[in-house]
C-alpha cells in the first residue's frame, strides 16, 4: 500500500472508534461531528479493508481484525507523539496519552490513590480510563489491546502475558455489626457467605481452595463489587471473606466486625498484568514504575 494515499489521521479516528465502541462517543472524545467522524470511518473502512465496526443486535462492536490491530496501533501512535513532541525522547511531562486499566473497586482503593497523585504531579497531560475487569476477563481484555494494563488476582497466565506483583494480604472474615465471625472450619462451613466475583468466574479463589480439599461453602449472595459488601452484611447474618486490606477503610471498619478466617487459604495477591506486545512502551514501561514505587509508599 502506498503511504502517501493515506491520510495518517485515519489511526486517530481508529483507535477512538475501536476503543469507544461507538461512532458518537468517538466523535465527542476527537471533538468532530458525527458526519465528520461517519465520513472518516468510511474512508478508514476502505483502506483497512475492513468494517471496523459491525452491528450486534442494538450495539455496535470491533470486528476481531481491529481488535488485533489495536496493541500495535496504539504503540504507533504513541511513538508519534513522542518523535513530534520531543524529538523521539521519552518525557511523562510531555505525553498526552489514555491508558485503559482494568480493575476492581477494590483495587482501585487500595493501590491507585498513590499511583494516580503521581501521575497528577509528573504526566499531567497522561489519562486514564478504568475498566471493570477481573482475572477470567482481563487476560483477553489485553490481549486484544481493549486494555493495556490490568490488576487483579492473576494465579496462572500464558507466556504472551506478564505480570508483577503489586500486595499480598491474608484473608479476614466479615460480618455485621452485632454478629459474630465463625471461629472454626466447621462454623464457616455451615454459615451463609456473601460472594464476591468481579467477572463471570465460576469459582472465587476461595471456593477454589475449598474444592481442592473435597469442601465447599454455602454461598447465598455472588456480586460484583467489593464496595456493597457493608450494606449486604448489615442484618443479613451473611459472612463475607475478604483481603485484609479493607479493614484500612475506617467506613467498613466501623460497620462490621473482622476476624482472621478460621481456616487455611492462600493469600490474596494482587498483580499488575500487561501484554509482551506492549512491553517496549515507554509510556507504559513508565506507569508500571509508578505502580511498582507505589507499594513501599503504604508499608
Amino acid at each position: 500500500m502506498n503511504l502517501r494515499r493515506i491520510d495518517l489521521n485515519l489511526l486517530v479516528v481508529f483507535e477512538a472508534v475501536v476503543a469507544e465502541g461507538s461512532v458518537s462517543r468517538a466523535a465527542r472524545r476527537l471533538h468532530l461531528s458525527q458526519p465528520a467522524l461517519s465520513h472518516a470511518l468510511a474512508r478508514l473502512r476502505e483502506a483497512f479493508g475492513d468494517p471496523i465496526l459491525v452491528r450486534h443486535g442494538r450495539r455496535m462492536e470491533p470486528t476481531p481484525s481491529a481488535l488485533a490491530a489495536l496493541p500495535e496501533l496504539r504503540s504507533l501512535l504513541a511513538q508519534a507523539s513522542r518523535l513530534f513532541a520531543h524529538g523521539g525522547r521519552f518525557d511523562p511531562t510531555r505525553t498526552e496519552r489514555t491508558v485503559h486499566l482494568g480493575v476492581s473497586d477494590y483495587a482501585t482503593v487500595a493501590i491507585l490513590p498513590a499511583v494516580f497523585a503521581r501521575i497528577r504531579r509528573e504526566a499531567p497531560a497522561l489519562r486514564l480510563h478504568l475498566h471493570h475487569a477481573g482475572r477470567s476477563d482481563a487476560p483477553a481484555m489485553l490481549r486484544s489491546g481493549q486494555l493495556d494494563l490490568a490488576l487483579g488476582v492473576f494465579n496462572t497466565l500464558t507466556a504472551d502475558l506478564a505480570c508483577m506483583p503489586m500486595l499480598e494480604e491474608p484473608y479476614l472474615c466479615m460480618v455485621g455489626a452485632g454478629m459474630r465471625p465463625p471461629r472454626s472450619e466447621q462454623e464457616y462451613l455451615d454459615a451463609e457467605h456473601l460472594n464476591v466475583l468481579v467477572s463471570g468466574d465460576a469459582l472465587g479463589l476461595i471456593d477454589e481452595a475449598l474444592a481442592r480439599r473435597g469442601l465447599a461453602r454455602r454461598i447465598a449472595l455472588t456480586v460484583p463489587h467489593f464496595a456493597a459488601v457493608p450494606a449486604l452484611l448489615a442484618g443479613t447474618g451473611l459472612v463475607y471473606t475478604g483481603p485484609a486490606g479493607l479493614s484500612r477503610q475506617p467506613a467498613l471498619a466501623r460497620a462490621l466486625r473482622l476476624a482472621p478466617a478460621p481456616l487455611e487459604l492462600p493469600p490474596f495477591r494482587t498483580q499488575l498484568a500487561w501484554s509482551l506486545r506492549t512491553e517496549q512502551d515507554e509510556s507504559l514501561q513508565w506507569l508500571r514504575t509508578c505502580f511498582n514505587e507505589a507499594i513501599p509508599a503504604r508499608a
